[in-house]
């Protein structure tokens, strides 16, 4: 036994055994994306009733955002002969034709920035909202991971011993603590090891650093998975866990595996790293297992909604393409709180453990660019019912029918701008620019119908008033042949 301890204790190799409970805190923005999206269930189906919250929370300041457009557009009808002089005059000199036009605007009331406020709001929400979002996107994206990893390390939990933490006081004594109360079961000085319900303790200082060594103390049975950690006073490190070559190789199959891999004239592999893969399969195997039973993020024609909608990313990437959403990010743990970055948490070696059995989710097209497609042909179409609800309005604006040339500008600049958004993000924000710009669609047209009509009947009833402007004398005359009696006519018009 004492040889078995002492070939532990001088690091045989690191097992594969993964970190668990990280996770990103995505804000206050982003939890309310996911009460949202994960209330529903399902990613895609959530992603658009987030659009649909979002978009009924802006929709009074667009309604009213038309509303106060279309009366801006009855104030510019009016003052369309004036500016059509205005033009003709000052077709030279555009400052004197911008001068002279708000001086017209002022003097009828009408103002280019009254619309602009609620505009302004709605797109302060949109951007907040966009913060959120891709926070709760990133933070998801690690959450799966993570469950991943616990299913990765549920499947070596048979070959893994699992002991008691035990602690050391400052009178060097180690205890265990059992509800309120303190329990002494080591003296560190003189008490090498000690054995409880099957398991092992080792006490040892490596390096000026005190370790606990936990290992199963049935030397038949298959858990050669042991960990250690340092202890410090009332506290205790991160545990490190280590493969037990010794007893693994008494496992004649085991050995029999491991000398293959070592072996093997395509891809050869050292000892200790044919000790890691043996454990590592079953974990990775166990990790796929769980990705493909309902628990991966695909929707639709999507296999990975935090990836973007293109055929050139893979719903798994490799380490260097996962990390990078992390960079700037840091990782926390329920257990403890403790904050640590993504490099100490899931490093390139662990995540390969973890994917090893992915590959073909390595090389599968994530998407087929349809959704950046779709993003890009329902701006356009938004674009073009924006300019024709608004034609009108800017058609006396500049005196060289600039705003007009800037409306087509927007047309092709804005959906350039959704298309790089759709290459640039996940397919998850695809899904909601989609459903933002076609929930715009249906409420310009709708809004637009609605105020229309409201409108058009307070134009008709304007023009009626106007017409009915007469002379009063008319007026009488028109009275007199709807019905009113010969004596009450004037002497000169009575019948004879």
């Amino acid at each position: 036994m004492g040889n078995l301890i002492n070939s532990i204790l001088s690091g045989v190799t690191d097992a594969p055994i993964l970190n668990e409970g990280y996770y990103i805190d995505p804000g206050a923005l982003g939890n309310f994306a996911k009460i949202i999206i994960e209330g529903v269930g399902i990613i895609g189906v959530g992603i658009i009733v987030f659009a649909l919250v979002l978009k009924a929370i802006t929709l009074p300041f667009d309604i009213y955002q038309r509303v106060k457009m279309r009366k801006q557009t009855l104030l510019m009808r009016e003052m369309q002969p004036e500016l059509e002089k205005l033009q003709k005059q000052y077709a030279n000199d555009k400052g004197m034709y911008n001068q002279k036009m708000m001086e017209l605007y002022k003097k009828n009331g009408y103002s280019m920035f009254s619309a602009c406020l609620p505009m302004i709001v709605s797109l302060v929400i949109l951007i907040i909202a966009f913060s959120g979002f891709r926070s709760y996107s990133t933070s998801a994206n690690l959450a799966m991971y993570e469950k991943m990893s616990h299913a990765y390390n549920q499947a070596i939990a048979e070959y893994t011993v699992e002991g008691k933490d035990f602690y050391l006081n400052e009178e060097n004594k180690l205890y265990e603590m059992v509800g309120e109360d303190i329990r002494i079961v080591a003296d560190w000085e003189t008490d090498a090891s000690f054995a409880e319900n099957g398991v092992s303790y080792t006490m040892k200082t490596i390096s000026e650093t005190k370790y606990l060594t936990v290992q199963s103390a049935d030397e038949n049975d298959n858990k050669c998975i042991f960990y250690q950690y340092p202890l410090l006073n009332g506290t205790k490190g991160n545990r490190e866990y280590k493969i037990d070559k010794d007893k693994l190789f008494l496992n004649a199959e085991a050995k029999a595996q491991i000398d293959a891999m070592v072996q093997n004239e395509t891809s050869p592999v050292s000892e200790d790293e044919a000790c890691r893969l043996y454990y590592a399969r079953p974990g990775a195997a166990a990790a796929k297992a769980w990705y493909e039973d309902g628990h991966d993020a695909s929707f639709l024609w999507v296999k990975n909604v935090w990836y973007p909608d293109v055929s050139y990313d893979h719903p798994i990437q490799s380490y260097k393409s996962f990390s990078k959403q992390f960079d700037s990010n840091t990782v926390k743990f329920k257990e403890d709180g403790r904050k640590d970055k993504l490099a100490n948490v899931l490093d390139d070696k662990k995540y390969s453990y973890l994917t090893m059995e992915m590959s073909d989710y390595t090389k599968k097209p994530n998407g087929y660019f349809i959704l950046i497609l779709l993003s890009v042909g329902l701006m356009v179409g938004s674009q073009l019912i924006s300019m024709r609800s608004q034609k009108e309005s800017s058609k006396y604006q500049t005196v060289d029918g600039s705003g007009a040339r800037t409306q087509k500008i927007m047309l092709v600049v804005m959906p350039i701008i959704y298309g790089i958004f759709a290459f640039m993000y996940s397919a998850a924000f695809s899904i909601y620019m989609v459903m933002s710009s076609f929930i715009s669609i249906c409420v310009t047209l709708i809004s637009n119908l609605i105020i229309g009509h409201i409108f058009r009947k307070k134009e008709v009833a304007q023009i009626q008033e106007k017409n009915s402007r007469i002379p009063a004398w008319m007026k009488q005359q028109n009275e007199y042949k709807n019905g009113k009696k010969d004596k009450d006519r004037p002497k000169g018009n009575r019948k004879k």
